[in-house]
């Protein structure tokens, strides 16, 4: 599975890719929504994983630019906040699952499973 990781965090950045590549996906990072965004319009992929708190621009609108991209393309949600709001809101953007963290590479693997 071709997979866009959109989070600020290198830890996790550096979990992701260990506990996703093991399993054979194909990996792309961003750093920044506007970086998430320049890969979106260049490439296809078949998930996206995004977290919400970012510096500047925040996880839901890395969404909203991702949907007029890409509308079809499943999305996970990774947050240390995951609140009712926050599934609210992801929700209304067609969030496809979320994952609270920090997460253990199988829950990571499941939620990817289930997508």
């Amino acid at each position: 599975m071709k997979i866009l990781i959109v989070d600020d965090d290198p830890i996790i950045i550096l979990s992701c890719r260990r506990i996703l590549e093991a399993e054979k996906h194909e990996l792309r990072v961003a750093n920044t929504v506007d970086e998430g965004e320049s890969i979106l319009s260049e490439e296809s992929f078949d998930l996206m994983i995004t977290d919400i708190k970012m510096p500047g621009a925040d996880g839901f609108e890395m969404i909203r630019r991702a949907r007029k991209a890409r509308p079809e393309m499943p999305v996970l949600v990774m947050t240390g906040y995951l609140m009712q709001e926050t599934i609210d809101e992801g929700s209304s953007l067609g969030v496809t699952d979320y994952i609270a963290k920090p997460f253990t590479p199988d829950e990571l693997l499941r939620a990817i499973e289930g997508v």
